[in-house]
């Protein structure tokens, strides 16, 4: 799959959990909404959802930034839930969605802010070993 149909998939999964996530307001406008939420013309968002324009690199790091997304994120495929690939990754998942579940809708809120500005944030600088001297 090439990057421009990457990212159309990875717009139609962000406008549908958009329209997932305002069950209360009608279909019929959804798009213009996204795009006011973008801040971006509904017009051109048109054209990308029918697969009439692409999503060049501005527009792909605009809606990364609006939606508080990693930078890239927009580029990388996410359609499928990837297994963990051992037990320790497996515990860390079942242990994580626990915990996500039995929380208030405002504290997960707050884990998913938390976890996405640290994926947001440079890595720490390795510790450099002090030498010894005896």
């Amino acid at each position: 799959m090439d990057s421009a149909q990457i990212r159309h998939n990875n717009f139609r999964k962000l406008f549908d959990d958009f329209v997932r996530q305002h069950p209360d307001l009608p279909q019929r406008g959804m798009l213009k909404l996204f795009a006011q939420h973008l801040e971006l013309s509904d017009r051109y968002l048109s054209h990308i959802k029918c697969n009439r324009k692409n999503i060049g690199n501005n527009v792909a790091r605009a809606i990364e930034e609006r939606l508080k997304l990693p930078r890239g994120w927009m580029d990388r495929e996410h359609d499928a839930f990837s297994m963990p690939v051992d037990e320790k990754e497996k515990l860390f998942v079942e242990t994580a969605l626990t915990l996500f579940r039995s929380q208030p809708e405002n504290a997960r809120e707050i884990m998913i802010d938390m976890l996405r500005q640290r994926l947001q944030a440079p890595p720490p600088a390795p510790k450099r070993r002090q030498p010894k001297f005896d």
